[in-house]
This record gives structure tokens, sequence and C-alpha cells, in this order.
């Protein structure tokens, strides 16, 4: 097995004590050819599917629960 390491940036607000920024968000994806884990789920969907690919993700890892690292978790789940 060949372990690979994948990133993307993410674009998107991020939101705490009423106030709201646009800010960039890394997206890690590790695994090998075949699954994979995220780690943190920012933003776009769409954008984090593209890095997967054709991999099962069989995790979904957040580093911490602001709002622009977790917002994205349960549709990249459901997908």
């Amino acid at each position: 097995m060949t372990a690979r390491v994948d990133h993307a940036v993410t674009t998107g607000t991020f939101s705490l004590d009423g106030q709201t920024f646009d800010v960039d968000n890394n997206v890690w994806v590790i695994g090998d050819d075949t699954e994979c884990v995220v780690l943190d789920a920012p933003h776009d969907v769409d954008a984090i599917l593209r890095v997967v690919g054709q991999r099962r993700v069989r995790a979904i890892l957040a580093t911490h629960a602001h709002d622009d690292h977790v917002r994205a978790a349960p549709a990249l789940a459901r997908a």
C-alpha cells in the first residue's frame, strides 16, 4: 500500500461572536488509492469530492469545531 496526502483550499465564511469573515480553509485527504480520511470539511462538498476522487471516505476528522471547519461534514458524509 502506498500512502498519499492530497490537499485543497476551499473558500467561504467563518462566523464567531456575531461577526462573519471571508476565509480560505485547507482540506487534507489522507489515505491510499482506494480509501481515505478527510481532515476538516469546510465550505464546498464538490471541491472536497474532487480531491477524494473514487476513493471510499472512511472518516471525516475535524481539527476543531468552528463552523468553517465542519459546515460541509454532514453533506460530505451523505455523499
